[in-house]
C-alpha cells in the first residue's frame, strides 16, 4: 500500500503547478514554460542523483533507451499534443479525451508486460473511471460540444493520451533495472536536449529567455513547478511505479484531477457541487481499492 501512496502523491502533486502555469502563460510562450521546466527539473534531478544515489547513475543500454523514449514521448511531444489541442477544440474535448489514458495503459500492460486484470481490480477500476469522469463534468457532456470540433485538435488529444500511456509502460518495464532517481534524471536531461534544439529554431524565444531570468516572480514560479511537481512528483511517481503495476499506477493517476479540483476550491475560491463532491469520494475509495488490490504493491 506504501507504494501505492507514492503514485498517488507523486500524481497529485503535478496538480499543484496549475496554480503557476496559466498565469505564466500570459507573458510566455508553452515552449518556453517547458523549456525552463524541464532545464530545473534536469539541474535538481541530477543533484538528487548525485547525493542518494551516484552509483546508479549510469543505465544499461536498455534502461537509457527508454530514459530517451520517455523524455521524448512523456516530456515533451505529450505534453506539447495535449497544450495545442485547448487552442484548437472546445477544453472539455481535451480532457475527455485524456480520460481514455488509463484504458490504453491497461491494454498495453496486458499485451506487452503481462500484468492479469482481477475481477476485483476492473470493479475499482471503472468506478474510478466513472467518478473521474464526473468529477470533471458534473453535469455531463452534451453531444453539441463533442460535435463540430477541429479534427486536428482531437487527434492532437489523443495522440498525448496515447504517448502518455505508452511512456507509463515504458516505465515500468525500464524501472525493473533501474533506479527511479537516475530514470528522472535521464528522462529531464533527454526531453531538455529535444527542447534545446526546438527553441534554436525559434528565434523569438531568445527574447523570453532574457525576461525569465529577469523577472524573479516568472523565475521563481517555473523553478517551483519543475522542482515539486516536475522532479519530485514523477521521482515519488517511479519509485511507486517499480513496485505498483502499471495497470494500477495508471489509475491511481487519477489523484492529479482530485487534487485539482481541490486546489480550485481552496485557492480560486471555485466550491464542488454535489455531484463533484459524491464523485470526490467515490474516487478517492475507489483509487484505495485500486491500491489495495494490485498484487504487487
Amino acid at each position: 500500500m506504501r507504494n501505492s501512496f507514492f503514485v498517488f502523491l507523486g500524481a497529485g502533486l503535478w496538480a499543484t503547478d496549475t496554480l503557476f502555469r496559466q498565469p505564466l502563460l500570459h507573458d510566455l510562450s508553452a515552449l518556453t514554460i517547458v523549456f525552463f521546466e524541464h532545464l530545473f527539473a534536469t539541474i535538481a534531478s541530477f543533484l538528487w542523483l548525485m547525493w542518494f544515489a551516484r552509483r546508479d547513475f549510469f543505465m544499461g543500454m536498455s534502461q537509457t533507451l527508454g530514459a530517451a523514449l520517455i523524455g521524448v514521448f512523456g516530456s515533451v511531444l505529450a505534453t506539447f499534443c495535449f497544450t495545442e489541442s485547448f487552442r484548437l477544440v472546445n477544453p472539455s474535448v481535451s480532457i475527455l479525451l485524456q480520460k481514455i489514458q488509463p484504458l490504453i495503459v491497461i491494454g498495453l500492460s496486458w499485451l506487452f508486460l503481462g500484468e492479469k486484470i482481477t475481477r476485483t481490480f476492473f470493479l475499482w477500476g471503472a468506478l474510478a473511471l466513472i467518478s473521474a469522469f464526473f468529477l470533471s463534468f458534473p453535469d455531463g457532456i452534451r453531444l453539441t460540444t463533442l460535435l463540430g470540433q477541429a479534427n486536428h485538435g482531437a487527434v492532437l488529444a489523443f495522440l498525448a493520451a496515447v504517448l502518455w500511456a505508452i511512456s507509463t509502460v515504458i516505465g515500468k518495464a525500464t524501472l525493473s533495472r533501474a533506479n527511479p532517481a537516475a530514470l528522472s534524471f535521464w528522462r529531464f536531461s533527454t526531453g531538455l536536449v529535444l527542447l534545446f534544439v526546438m527553441v534554436r529554431q525559434s528565434p523569438p524565444l531568445k527574447i523570453e529567455a532574457e525576461f525569465v531570468w529577469t523577472e524573479w516572480t516568472v523565475l521563481r514560479s517555473i523553478a517551483y513547478m519543475a522542482i515539486i511537481p516536475g522532479f519530485f512528483g514523477v521521482y515519488l511517481y517511479y519509485r511507486g511505479l517499480k513496485k505498483v503495476s502499471a495497470s494500477s499506477a495508471t489509475l491511481l493517476e487519477l489523484s492529479f484531477p482530485l487534487t485539482a479540483v481541490a486546489i480550485n476550491s481552496i485557492f480560486l475560491d471555485l466550491h464542488l457541487g454535489k455531484i463533484q463532491l459524491l464523485a470526490a469520494c467515490s474516487l478517492l475509495i475507489s483509487m484505495i481499492g485500486v491500491g489495495m488490490s494490485s498484487k504487487s504493491n
